[in-house]
């Protein structure tokens, strides 16, 4: 399926000030010469699974200067939410205390936050 891209207005993450706090002190948790722990990692992959619930405001034009003689030649848009991301990838939760941190239980963070950062949004485009 083609995909056009969209600049988003805004993002619409539930509890984004509280999860900005979370981000925040996950850094300076994980900052270099520090421990990593097993919760620090269950910690970053709840951060994770909460943004797979995020939307974005986005301009629909329902409306750009009428072709022809018709209409009154303006543009008009609507703010909506895009929907839910497509193809979501869900971090595991379960990195136990006092166990060792392996290159999988890494590789799947990676993943979910690869995903992330390149991920799509579907919309319902108004035609009129």
């Amino acid at each position: 399926m083609a995909q056009t891209g969209r600049t988003a207005k805004a993002l619409n993450w539930t509890n984004s000030g509280s999860q900005a706090a979370e981000i925040a002190s996950l850094r300076s948790a994980v900052a270099v010469g520090n421990t990593i722990f097993a919760n620090d990692l269950n910690r970053i992959a709840t951060l994770i699974n909460n943004m797979n619930g995020h939307v974005h405001t986005y301009d629909d034009a329902y409306q750009l200067a009428t072709f022809g003689n018709t209409g009154d030649r303006g543009n008009y848009y609507e703010d909506k939410n895009t929907n839910s991301i497509d193809d979501v990838v869900t971090a595991p939760t379960n990195t136990a205390s006092d166990t060792t941190i392996t290159a999988s239980r890494h590789n799947e963070l990676r993943i979910a936050i690869n995903k992330l950062a390149y991920h799509y949004h579907g919309i319902d485009d108004r035609t009129g």
